[in-house]
């Protein structure tokens, strides 16, 4: 099968004309359909914080928690260019999209050897012009942002790297000149740096429209993560994620793992009730 998202795949799970067809079908328009819809945790910082007031950070203790209580479902974390693949394999049952926004030092020093501990991996979505810089985008406390080098070393780890653009602003009523400066730019530059393509890109603040979808589209990446999308956005170019955060114990990742695909459902409805969102959702 061929199609816009890639080349030959074989092995197409469903055995029927209808799956394939479908498959072919989400790989020619980028969309997804509901049931389609992967799970894909969000993250930006692990560490021990005395102020967070956006819910920014999840403590090393609960991370590691959370990663265990993955690994003891028979649950296996993944960068998103690698569950994009098995997706287009029809491979993608027990796999879990994990990323990490912004490019926080404490994802190298911290969050590594934990995902390394269970054989995991992940994304990183790196601001390209504030490599070694600060959140300072952020109302509340300075965190580090990675180096050149440390991303590289992520990167060697064997973490993917993708864009969230080169400032972190806000991508949904943006212009053609702001949109190719924060989306195409970004590529190139964490393109020269790792002397590896960028597949992937996260939208800052989890904010887009269809300008924003059509410029990732059209720079070349293979998909994007998004916060919230309404159906007819889901996508390769609007894939949803799940906040965590530090309250999430076993109970509400069991609840999150269960109902995510509800609460999508429920922010589409007309009408509908959103969902209740953290600082961290729209960061």
């Amino acid at each position: 099968m061929t199609g816009q998202w890639g080349g030959t795949v074989k092995g197409e799970r469903g055995g029927g004309r209808g799956a394939g067809a479908r498959a072919d079908a989400w790989r020619e328009d980028g969309q997804l359909k509901l049931r389609e819809t992967p799970m894909i945790f969000m993250y930006h910082g692990v560490a021990d914080v005395a102020d967070d007031p956006n819910q920014l950070c999840v403590s090393p203790g609960r991370f590691a928690e959370q990663m265990a209580w993955l690994a003891r479902r028979g649950l296996r974390g993944v960068g998103i260019a690698t569950l994009v693949e098995a997706m287009r394999a029809g491979r993608q049952r027990g796999l879990v999209g994990l990323t990490f926004d912004d490019g926080y030092t404490n994802v190298l020093e911290t969050a590594l050897p934990v995902l390394r501990r269970h054989g995991f991996s992940a994304t990183a979505y790196i601001i390209s012009d504030r490599l070694g810089g600060t959140n300072e985008w952020d109302e509340g406390p300075s965190w580090q942002l990675m180096t050149g080098d440390q991303v590289r070393e992520l990167a060697a780890a064997g973490i993917e790297i993708g864009s969230h653009a080169a400032t972190h602003m806000r991508l949904a009523g943006a212009g053609p000149a702001q949109l190719t400066a924060e989306v195409s730019e970004s590529r190139a530059t964490l393109t020269a740096l790792l002397g590896t393509e960028i597949r992937g890109f996260a939208y800052p603040y989890g904010s887009m429209d269809a300008a924003a979808r059509r410029a990732v589209r059209d720079a070349g990446y293979d998909y994007a993560c998004a916060v919230e999308a309404s159906l007819p956005e889901i996508g390769l170019m609007a894939l949803p994620r799940i906040y965590i955060g530090q309250q999430d114990d076993a109970t509400r990742m069991a609840a999150k793992r269960l109902l995510y695909r509800s609460r999508i459902a429920l922010r589409s409805r007309p009408g509908g009730r959103p969902p209740q969102s953290t600082p961290a959702e729209t960061r």
